[in-house]
């Protein structure tokens, strides 16, 4: 994959800053890298760990960790990485690869924290339990990688991808405490804390940033969003507040795709449409869900059934919902699309949640930019 400038510019800060915080000596020294949705976080996290390791002058013992929020992320990290740098990629494990004890010079482990944090007993089946007489016979636990690995005279990089997420008081003493990581690297567009500029410039913290301004000129993300205006709203006359703001989402699709087709292009423009987490409001009332009323409008407008996705805790994502020509127009969600998930045919975002979080209002909207 051919880096763009701005991406080449920051894998060099990320070294640069890496290499002063490596000098410095201490553990757990925090490494922030913001950059916008769309301007190739991954790929650059992950050139960054490619070049680290191929360095000539670099001959320091160590392997990675990249931990994220969710199965999916992990494995999706994991997937690109072999797609950006295959056949040069070094050991790319998962938590399947646990029993092979301590990880190895150059390893990248991807993780998953609901399988190490979680409070269901049968999520945490990979860590250690206190009781000894609890111990399975055979194989090893997340706590004996770690110690393996230490034993052996190896540091730990920690990679937190989507690091405004569930980097908790739980998963801090339960995962990030006993790594002892040397580094951690935090990634993306909307980081909780900045280090001060005192840590950054006496080596006690690193900050790497990717001007947004940068990707777009670049031509990753749009300058900007079209918002509709209450002048819009009004000439829809007659009609339900929601239905008015679901026609004009398909007209604006079709205008999309009319355009696209014009140019040759074969992409699929996809709508997200965000409902409220008010299903048990409505049943106990006795009045269909927001879901229902949005699939039941969309269908009295001739959109076939199997052009609906569904994405809840309860419904997984479709297979193929991101191809260009996937034959899903509309996805329904709540909170599914709002961080890690890569679909650049998504253009048009219905809302009907009321957001209070702003940096989840940044992360949704990063998924239409």
């Amino acid at each position: 994959m051919e880096k763009i400038g701005f991406q080449e510019k920051a894998i060099e800060e990320l070294l640069d800053s890496f290499k002063t915080l490596w000098e410095n000596g201490n553990k757990g020294l925090e490494l922030v890298f913001k950059a916008p949705t769309g301007s190739g976080k991954t790929f650059m996290t992950e050139s960054f760990i490619s070049r680290l390791m191929n360095q000539p002058d670099r001959s320091a013992d160590v392997a990675f960790i990249w931990i994220t929020f969710s199965d999916d992320l992990a494995m999706q990290s994991r997937e690109k990485f072999i797609d950006y740098f295959y056949p040069n990629i070094p050991n790319l494990l998962t938590i399947n690869d646990l029993n092979r004890g301590a990880l190895r010079r150059g390893d990248v482990m991807f993780l998953n924290w609901q399988k190490l944090v979680s409070k269901k007993a049968e999520d945490r089946v990979n860590r250690r339990p206190s009781d000894p007489l609890m111990h399975k016979e055979q194989g090893y636990y997340y706590e004996d990688v770690i110690e393996m690995t230490h034993e052996a005279g190896r540091e730990i990089v920690l990679i937190i991808d989507e690091s405004h997420k569930n980097v908790t008081t739980a998963s801090m003493r339960d995962v990030i405490e006993p790594m002892q990581p040397r580094i951690i690297v935090k990634v993306s567009a909307t980081p909780e804390k900045e280090p001060s500029i005192s840590d950054v410039k006496n080596g006690k913290a690193g900050w790497v940033e990717v001007a947004r301004q940068d990707v777009v000129d670049a031509g990753m993300i749009k300058e900007q969003i079209v918002c509709q205006t209450d002048e819009d709203v009004r000439q829809v006359k007659d009609m339900d507040f929601d239905e008015a703001l679901m026609q004009m989402a398909m007209k604006k699709r079709e205008e999309l795709k009319a355009q696209l087709v014009a140019f040759g292009i074969d992409v699929n423009p996809l709508v997200l449409v965000q409902l409220p987490n008010d299903d048990a409001d409505y049943k106990e009332l006795g009045m269909p869900t927001k879901e229902e009323k949005v699939i039941e409008y969309l269908l009295s407008k001739n959109v076939r059934r199997e052009c609906i996705a569904s994405w809840f805790d309860q419904k997984k994502k479709p297979e193929g919902l991101e191809r260009n020509n996937s034959p899903y127009e509309y996805l329904l969600f709540k909170m599914a699309t709002g961080t890690g998930w890569d679909c650049p045919r998504a253009q048009i975002l219905v809302m009907f949640r009321e957001i209070k979080s702003a940096t989840f209002h940044t992360q949704l909207i990063g998924r239409i930019m």
